[in-house]
């Protein structure tokens, strides 16, 4: 599996600890960033079962590989295909002037008489409006991917343009960010202790190339803003992620509430070993059943192989196990 070095381990990168010094990062941080982008690259819906000494510590830096990963890898033709495929009832917000405004889609179809494809929308005079394919990119982000009943356009406030956040240009292209930012759908879905995740998100603070950055400026849940690249799963509602997605559990008791509902996506169980051993041996069963029903192959020493490559050392008290299933 031949891939580029994660792009935030190439940087001028240090955490800052509670010391408020700053030191380079620990092996498990190194480990966590460099398996997110070993997974992200996957073309599979690997599995990986990881154990480690505090799994919300370890999830942090995971998810900042995968978000880091997705502010890198923007797909153009990816944006475009959403395009294609609204559906009547979805929300997109449509820049007018300075104004972002929220629409309902009617239909992706043609302008009138011509072979331009166009998104139609309700308009702020309840008549019909033609968006042409022209004007996608640079004046239609995706706002919702619910889809709900056509209602009157909004103008929406709190709008935030991740293109012109200094810091993120200093670590990403604007093109990059702008893609991103139309796209607005993240790739990362974290299933977690919500309050317990957003209490603590800014323990840990890094500087990056000069620049400190709290990781609540990186991970965008969509809570602050209109802009997000990361959602979470929540226990009462069933959720829908895009293909290439990855779903990070953190603990094993969610992991065993949903781990079925993700069978043909990229999973990521991050478990603390002071779990309650009832939940951790129930999960093990669980994994060790999926395994040999779904005639799974292990790919531990793929992973192996690519951490050495990167000269990353598996951290003491971490254990992995990594299937690919091929039913």
């Amino acid at each position: 599996m031949g891939m580029d070095v994660n792009y935030l381990l190439t940087q001028n990168l240090n955490y800052i600890h509670i010391d408020g010094n700053l030191r380079a990062l620990e092996e498990w941080m190194n480990f966590s960033i460099e398996l997110a982008n070993y997974v992200k690259h996957a073309d599979q819906p690997i599995k990986i079962y990881v154990s480690v000494p505090s799994n919300l510590m370890f999830s942090y830096f995971f998810v900042l590989g995968c978000i880091d990963y997705d502010f890198n890898n923007p797909s153009k033709e990816a944006l475009f295909d959403q395009y294609l495929d609204l559906k009547k009832g979805q929300r997109i917000l449509y820049k007018t002037g300075d104004d972002w405004v929220a629409h309902s889609v009617l239909e992706v179809s043609q302008l009138p008489n011509s072979d331009t494809r166009a998104i139609v929308v309700k308009d702020r005079l309840n008549s019909i409006n033609y968006i042409p394919e022209t004007r996608w990119f640079n004046y239609v982000r995706i706002y919702y991917d619910e889809i709900t009943t056509v209602r009157n356009t909004r103008l929406v406030r709190n709008v935030y343009n991740i293109n012109d956040d200094d810091k993120l240009k200093r670590l990403y292209s604007e093109e990059k960010l702008r893609i991103l930012m139309m796209q607005n759908t993240p790739q990362t879905y974290v299933y977690a202790n919500k309050k317990e995740w957003n209490d603590f998100i800014n323990v840990i603070q890094l500087n990056i190339n000069g620049d400190l950055f709290k990781l609540s400026e990186l991970l965008f849940d969509g809570s602050e803003s209109t802009f997000k690249n990361l959602a979470f799963i929540e226990q009462n509602h069933s959720v829908t992620i895009p293909k290439e997605a990855i779903a990070v559990f953190v603990g094993s008791s969610r992991a065993l509430r949903k781990m079925d509902n993700f069978d043909e996506y990229k999973c990521v169980f991050i478990i603390d070993q002071h779990d309650s051993n009832e939940k951790f041996e129930d999960l093990q069963f669980k994994i060790e059943q999926d395994f040999l029903m779904g005639q799974s192959h292990s790919v531990n020493k793929e992973i192996l192989e690519y951490m050495d490559e990167k000269n990353v050392e598996i951290p003491k008290g971490v254990e992995m196990f990594a299937w690919l299933s091929q039913s």
